[in-house]
């Protein structure tokens, strides 16, 4: 039975709108990409005044619609440190279909291989981004079935995002079985892979990781099922050609099982180039089952340190922030430097040994009674965001007497509400009480109405006579009594008949003036990496202050580190409108480094932590030695039978 062709209509008009249009309530700029099924633009949200990306579908067909969809509800419902989220969609009645995705400062992987082959240490760096949000979908039964360079974002700190799910399968999949399979499938898809497969393997996706992979180290698209070794490009690649052409095997069970697994066997055939990169390590000396994890955080700020060693920091780059990568290197240097000694030889067996030999009670010489299974090193930070909300309310109008010191304003117009200017709190982070400010510039002068600019006005009491009519009772001589009037100066004016208009105070003028009214609110947010199933308290103890600096809560590397995203979501999303913002925010960054130790004893397989730079201890039971705490045990409770015969015997 023959499949029915289905092709996409483009509709290029949403491309040509100019950038003053608005979507919903996000104001577009300029057109930055033209996607497969969207045109993107550079936006700006028009209250929060965040700048995102709007991608609007350019065309109209069922097969582009529902991908667009698919692709929106499972960015929507999934969350990977290293996929690109969609934080907003809809429709808009003038221009269609449209995703909002946060503006994270990144370049297409294909427009870098463009250039030429990546260094391999780097493409490492991009592929473990990448094989870790993979495994993450392949957990979600989810198969990305596009993985490509077109597809994958990367930062200038080397933070990897994996973009476009309009093809992937999953429960609420689009059904595309009557697409032609030539429109979609490209040279980094696997040879068995069909869009009308009712069960498709993660292999699909470990194949086109290997694609993109040859493709970053050889700069060229791989071509067939065997394309050149990738040792004809860099002779040291040897070893690396072999995992590739793994994972590009046409049987699908002879590639690796997981991405992670990928990485691994790429990692272990890579030591010597990973060695030149990273001074601070040694990774040809470190034990086989060693292994260090870099933390999303050390990606995403990873340009910017490639920067200060490279001393290519901009003059304008604020000593704060000089600083702030000084102190953050530093701490990286010394953690590298405590990870490389632990990972080398014997030296995990060694200090857990020399450990269990400082109290009677451990269970010694530990080191040597155990077999080790795996030592993973690797950084957990802590933040605090603190941030500065000010308030200023839309400028109202009050009326009140004119002062001496009042002037007919001859500068230009009032500002706007957020140019004008404030007090200066000594606490630059304390919060301000509400209170009114006067525009500047916004007084206007005027006479008087109640006395027409004469300052008085007739005394309402006596209205103006002076005299005011009081009525006596006088007694007759018969004893009766008669009301007599009698004219008395009035008590309020004292006879003149005029007084001061209240008003105006006797000034004879009024002042019209604008006014807001201000105030300031801190607010402290604080998130960590995960730390579930880890001594958090002995983490949190010898967690040390790293850094400390200003920072753009909008920036895109800030976002690409997940804890960090979520403590700025939720602070963005404490601004309810245009009279809010954050005006400033301060990041103040904790760490502390860990190892695991996973290890067997007595064919029973446990885990245990060197946590710090004093390489704290912290483990389950398996670290006690149970025969000499019960002799301690028995020796307590003999001395304690011993005491209580002498005070027996004293009685």
């Amino acid at each position: 039975m023959s499949k029915q062709r289905t092709r996409a209509r483009s509709d290029s008009s949403v491309a040509n709108r100019t950038g003053a249009a608005e979507v919903r309530n996000y104001r577009l700029g300029e057109r930055i990409a033209q996607e497969e099924l969207a045109t993107v633009y550079a936006a700006t949200h028009t209250t929060l005044d965040r700048p995102v990306q709007v991608h609007i579908l350019r065309r109209t067909d069922w097969v582009s619609s529902s991908r667009f969809q698919l692709a929106g509800r499972l960015a929507a419902r999934l969350s990977h440190p290293n996929l690109l989220p969609i934080i907003d969609a809809g429709h808009d009645d003038q221009y269609g279909n449209y995703l909002v995705t946060p503006d994270v400062q990144a370049r297409r992987l294909s427009d870098l291989i463009e250039a030429g082959p990546l260094d391999p240490v780097r493409a490492l760096r991009i592929m473990t981004q990448i094989a870790a949000v993979l495994d993450y979908l392949h957990e979600n039964n989810v198969i990305h079935r596009d993985v490509q360079p077109s597809n994958i974002l990367v930062t200038e700190g080397d933070s990897t995002y994996l973009t476009n799910l309009s093809l992937a399968s999953g429960p609420d999949a689009p059904d595309l079985s009557s697409v032609d399979e030539a429109d979609y499938l490209s040279p980094y898809s696997a040879p068995e892979q069909r869009l009308d497969q009712t069960d498709p393997q993660p292999t699909l996706d470990i194949y086109s990781l290997g694609a993109t992979l040859y493709h970053m180290l050889s700069g060229q698209v791989p071509e067939g099922s065997t394309p050149p070794s990738l040792a004809s490009v860099q002779p040291d690649l040897g070893r690396v050609d072999a995992i590739v052409q793994r994972m590009l095997a046409d049987n699908p069970a002879a590639r690796p099982a997981t991405a992670n697994e990928a990485v691994t066997l790429l990692r272990s055939v890579m030591r010597a180039q990973i060695d030149r990169a990273s001074p601070d390590m040694e990774e040809s000396r470190w034990e086989p089952l060693a292994e260090w994890l870099e933390n999303p955080l050390e990606m995403a700020l990873g340009g910017l340190l490639r920067g200060f060693d490279e001393n290519t920091l901009t003059a304008d780059t604020p000593a704060e922030t000089v600083q702030a990568l000084r102190e953050f290197k530093d701490y990286l240097t010394r953690s590298r430097t405590r990870a490389d000694q632990l990972h080398r030889g014997d030296s995990v067996r060694r200090t857990l040994t020399r450990w269990s030999n400082q109290r009677f009670w451990r269970r010694a010489p530990f080191g040597r009674l155990i077999e080790l299974t795996q030592v993973i090193s690797y950084n957990i930070f802590f933040y605090e965001l603190r941030t500065l909300y000010e308030t200023r309310s839309s400028p109202q109008i009050r009326e009140r007497a004119m002062r001496t010191d009042d002037r007919r304003p001859t500068l230009p117009p009032p500002p706007s509400v957020w140019d004008a200017p404030v007090p200066e709190p000594a606490d630059p982070f304390g919060d301000v009480r509400s209170q009114d400010v006067t525009l500047p510039n916004s007084l206007n002068i005027f006479t008087c109405p109640q006395c027409s600019g004469g300052a008085e006005v007739y005394c309402p009491e006596c209205e103006g006579v002076g005299m005011l009519d009081k009525i006596r009772r006088v007694r007759n001589p018969d004893n009766s009594f008669t009301d007599e009037v009698i004219s008395e100066q009035c008590p309020r004016c004292r006879g003149y008949g005029r007084v001061r208009c209240d008003k105006c105070e006797g000034n004879g003028n009024l002042v019209e003036e604008a006014y807001f009214t201000w105030s300031r609110q801190a607010r402290l947010w604080e998130n960590s990496d995960d730390i579930e199933d880890l001594p958090a308290s002995v983490l949190r103890q010898r967690a040390e202050e790293i850094s400390r600096l200003s920072i753009n809560l909008y920036a895109g590397h800030w976002h690409s580190v997940q804890q960090l995203d979520e403590l700025l979501t939720a602070a963005i999303a404490n601004v309810k409108d245009t009279t809010t913002r954050i005006i400033t925010s301060e990041l103040v960054i904790r760490a502390v480094p860990i190892t695991e130790v996973e290890y067997t004893l007595n064919d029973q397989p446990h885990v245990l932590f060197i946590v710090g730079f004093d390489n704290a201890i912290v483990g389950d039971w398996s670290l006690i030695n149970l025969e000499r705490v019960a002799l301690i045990a028995l020796g307590a409770l003999a001395i304690l039978a011993l005491l209580v015969w002498l005070v027996l015997l004293l009685v």
